[in-house]
C-alpha cells in the first residue's frame, strides 16, 4: 500500500493518528477490504509510540471502520452505504458545528422527555429503568459493551416513556450517531473528566429524580449530565 503518512505533532497523538485514517478513507486511499501497514510500520510512518497506535486502532473498530484479526492484522471495513444506522461517512465527514448541532437537538429532545416521562412513566416502565441502572452499577468498572448497551436503553427507555411517538422517533434518529460519537470520545470520556463511579452517579440521580415525580430535578439532573459529556465529545474534535 502506498499511502502518505505525515509524522505526528499534536499532543493528542491517537486523535491525529485517526483523523489521518479517516481522511485516507474519505479520499478513497483506504479501501473496504485494505489491510493496514503492521504496528511497526505504522510506528515508524507516525514516529508515535505503540501505545497510540493501538489505542488509534481500538478506537477506529469501536467506531467501526476497522476490523481488527488476532494475528493477522487492521482492515478497513465495508460500510452499508444506504443505511441510515450505518452511516459512518456521515461520521467520518463530521464537523465540529455539526457535532455541536447533533448535541443541540440531543439536548432538546432529552431534556424535555425526562419531563414528560417523569410524569407519565408507569410502575413497569420504572421498574425496567431500575433494572438498566443496576446492569450500569454492575459493569462499571468495565466500561464494555454490556455498559454501553445499558447506557443506551437507559437513556431511550426515558424517551419510550414518554408515550410520545414522535419522540421515540426521535430518539431512534439521533441514536447510533450519538453512540458513534460516545465511542469516538470515550478514551477521553474516562481520562479528562469522568470516573465510572461519577458517571453512574449521574444517570442514578436521573432515576431517582423520576421516581420521585420530580420534574424540575429530572430536568436539572438530564441537563447537567448532557453538559459534561457534551464537554469531553467537542474536546475530541
Amino acid at each position: 500500500m502506498s499511502v502518505e503518512l505525515r509524522p505526528i505533532k499534536t499532543k493528542k497523538i491517537y486523535e491525529e493518528i485517526i483523523e489521518q485514517i479517516k481522511q485516507l478513507i474519505l479520499d478513497g486511499h483506504l479501501k473496504p477490504g485494505d489491510k493496514l501497514p503492521s504496528e511497526r510500520n505504522l510506528v515508524d510512518s507516525f514516529k508515535v509510540s505503540r501505545s497510540s497506535i493501538r489505542e488509534a486502532l481500538s478506537a477506529l473498530e469501536m467506531m467501526g471502520l476497522v476490523e481488527v484479526r488476532t494475528g493477522e492484522g487492521a482492515y478497513i471495513r465495508r460500510l452499508q452505504a444506504n443505511s441510515l444506522n450505518t452511516s459512518f461517512h456521515w461520521l467520518l465527514s463530521l464537523e465540529r458545528e455539526s457535532v455541536l448541532e447533533l448535541l443541540e437537538v440531543r439536548k432538546m429532545i432529552e431534556v424535555q422527555a425526562v419531563r414528560y416521562a417523569t410524569e407519565r412513566i408507569t410502575n413497569e416502565e420504572l421498574e425496567q429503568l431500575e433494572k438498566i441502572l443496576s446492569t450500569m452499577r454492575f459493569d462499571s468498572n468495565n466500561q464494555g459493551p454490556i455498559w454501553e448497551q445499558a447506557d443506551h436503553l437507559f437513556h431511550y427507555s426515558i424517551a419510550k416513556a414518554t408515550h410520545n411517538k414522535i419522540t421515540i422517533r426521535l430518539m431512534d434518529t439521533i441514536a447510533d450517531h450519538l453512540q458513534h460519537l460516545i465511542r469516538i470520545s470515550r478514551p477521553k470520556l474516562y481520562e479528562d473528566k469522568y470516573t465510572p463511579e461519577l458517571l453512574y452517579q449521574e444517570h442514578a440521580d436521573i432515576y431517582e429524580a423520576i421516581k420521585g415525580r420530580d420534574l424540575q430535578k429530572a430536568k436539572e439532573n438530564m441537563l447537567k449530565h448532557l453538559l459534561g459529556v457534551e464537554e469531553v465529545i467537542l474536546a475530541s474534535f
